[in-house]
């Protein structure tokens, strides 16, 4: 009972401290965060490379030295529970290596300020208990958190989710996350974390939709979605939506099956993730231009403008990378 008092406490003077921060700014800038780390983390090159990205963006890659309090500052409200483990030894270069080289290398600070927070925490097996007593026990795997208070946590490696049903002891296992070991799975991570960050850059201004992109596109008409409906003009791929990705934790397109959730900004969000998404070769298997001529025309206009305007290349982030 002490050390849960002690958690309390603690968890709501650091509330009050970050109150203070200015009411324009959803997450804390990197110049008022807390010093709850030595940074850099070593003297190795890797940590260098970690620094350099610090220089540039204002944001620590941290992937050791974790406490369990580090894990429950949110926003929305006081968690507890979730426990985050270092690094091994043996992985961290690489896992350092990952973040600088596949996520900060298709950014740069005009699309990521106020986007991004002070911390990064890579850590391995985040987890956190989820009991339903007297009915059962589990671990809930935490793969990919957004509302820390001043982090964004990414787990590495995982532990094995499971659920203990108590009246029978019989336990179930979950599929766990695993580190990136070939170049389909470090596409696949990269494209996890880059598409919730290119989507925030766009909610809040950073990356402008461009002007009369949306001209032609009908917002309110139904759209139709279920298999058998892809020859009906109202399908939704025929009136130019390219899908959606709705996971925070997949890099997934999925089908657009009400109209209220798309709209002008939403719309142009959804071309940058299908951009990040498939090179031109797999856009032309997946959405014949005959079939979906209007998807076919947005695609270079979305990849061109990015490039000029931001410095990206979307085209870079959807090949498979070299490793």
């Amino acid at each position: 009972m002490k050390n849960i008092k002690t958690s309390i406490l603690i968890v709501f003077v650091l509330l009050l401290t970050y109150s203070c921060y200015k009411e324009d700014a959803i997450i804390p800038s990197a110049s008022e965060n807390s010093e709850r780390f030595i940074f850099p983390q070593g003297n190795s090159a890797f940590n260098l490379a970690a620094k350099a990205v610090y220089d540039e963006f204002g944001v620590k890659i941290i992937y050791k030295d974790f406490k369990d309090i580090d894990f429950n500052l949110s926003w929305t409200n006081p968690a507890f529970g979730k426990i985050g483990y270092d690094i091994p030894e043996d992985q961290q270069q690489e896992a350092v290596n990952f973040v600088v080289n596949h996520i900060f290398e298709y950014l740069n600070p005009k699309i990521t300020s106020k986007v991004l927070p002070p911390y990064f925490y890579v850590a391995d097996s985040i987890h956190q208990r989820s009991d339903i007593l007297p009915v059962l026990e589990s671990v809930i795997a935490t793969t990919y958190f957004y509302a820390g208070l001043d982090f964004w946590s990414f787990t590495w490696n995982g532990k094995q989710p499971w659920t203990k049903i108590l009246s029978t002891g019989s336990i179930s296992y979950s599929a766990k996350i695993n580190r990136p070991t070939n170049s389909f799975e470090y596409f696949y991570r990269r494209g996890v974390m880059l598409k919730e960050i290119y989507k925030k850059a766009v909610t809040i201004g950073n990356i402008i939709v461009p002007e009369n992109f949306n001209s032609g596109f009908d917002f309110t008409t139904a759209v139709k979605y279920a298999s058998g409906t892809e020859n009906d003009v109202n399908y939704y791929k025929k009136r130019g939506f390219p899908g959606q990705m709705t996971n925070i934790t997949n890099f997934n397109i999925t089908s657009l099956s009400v109209v209220s959730r798309t709209g002008p900004t939403q719309n142009f969000i959804d071309y940058l993730h299908l951009c990040m998404r498939y090179t031109p070769d797999s856009i032309e298997v997946l959405y014949p231009v005959a079939k979906y001529p209007v998807i076919h025309s947005k695609y270079p206009v979305v990849i061109k403008y990015m490039k000029d305007n931001y410095g990206i290349d979307l085209t870079e982030i959807a090949k498979k990378p070299q490793i």
